[in-house]
């Protein structure tokens, strides 16, 4: 019966103990040796006034469910997903927030490593650049962006589609008041500079670059002149062509006309000769009478 009563008690005074809460100042591990390094406290050091949880083991702290596990290792190092993490901050898995994300620059992971750098410098760019074997970067491959919309590319750009967008275009060619150069002036000016009017030279090309969003405008330009002068020229071959076809008939008349000479002319010297045979008959009768 003491046996029973000492059971019920102790029954009692478990469920009292989980059926209240536990005010506690330090709670440190069993048998610890060392209970600076190990011990879960409440405190309000270091925590602006407002009381804290001061966890504090020596091997790590790791709290783990079912399906993940938050770690913190003796070196400060922190992982999610991962008990050994690498980094002062490892993640096994997808990062999302919805705020900023403030750092010097982002490296992404690999044999093929590139940097996202911005210079703490009060540069307004950002620098992209791969991973040299030696774990420098290879800035002469390097793309910048400036924070006025221009990008500088170290190398070749390449697309499927490229859109420039430029205004305005060179449909004044077509107005009526456009002052068409003659192929006089162009030929001119060509023996004399080179290049085509207003296009720029080989030489300031290659000094200054070429905007292509100009230089295409200033080339279609050139060719919607080109078309004005191919319209000239059809008008003109279609008027030689009338002119062509004018000749020919007439060629044609003239030589009918002289086809039809050269038969009277060879029906008169028949005529004539006949009317000499008539003469030299006339005169042989004569003389017989």
């Amino acid at each position: 019966m003491k046996k029973i009563l000492l059971i019920s008690i102790f029954a009692l005074s478990i469920f009292y103990i989980k059926a209240q809460n536990i005010n506690f100042t330090n709670l440190y591990g069993n048998n610890a040796s060392e209970p600076e390094n190990y011990h879960i406290s409440n405190t309000n050091v270091g925590f602006g006034g407002d009381w804290g949880l001061d966890v504090k083991w020596w091997g790590g702290v790791k709290l783990k469910s079912s399906l993940g596990v938050f770690y913190i290792n003796k070196w400060g190092n922190v992982g999610i997903n991962t008990e050994n993490p690498s980094a002062t901050l490892d993640i096994n898995g997808t990062l999302k927030t919805t705020g900023d994300i403030n750092t010097r620059d982002i490296i992404s992971d690999g044999s093929n490593s590139w940097i996202f750098h911005t210079p703490d410098n009060g540069s307004t760019q950002l620098y992209i650049a791969p991973r040299l074997a030696n774990g420098l970067f290879d800035w002469a491959k390097q793309t910048v962006f400036n924070n006025n919309g221009n990008v500088a590319v170290s190398g070749k750009l390449e697309a499927t589609e490229v859109k420039v967008t430029q205004g305005p275009t060179a449909d004044f060619v077509f107005e009526e008041d456009y002052g068409l150069p003659t192929l006089e002036e162009v030929e001119k000016h060509i023996k004399e500079k080179k290049h085509l009017p207003e296009i720029a030279s080989a030489k300031e090309m290659e000094k200054e670059g070429v905007n292509v969003g100009e230089f295409q405008i200033k080339l279609l330009q050139k060719i919607e002149e080109l078309t004005l002068y191919s319209i000239e020229q059809n008008k003109q071959i279609k008027e030689l062509k009338s002119e062509n076809q004018i000749l020919k008939e007439q060629t044609q008349q003239i030589t009918f006309q002289s086809e039809k000479i050269k038969s009277l002319e060879s029906e008169n010297h028949q005529f004539k000769s006949l009317l000499n045979r008539i003469e030299r008959l006339e005169k042989l009768e004569k003389q017989k009478n």
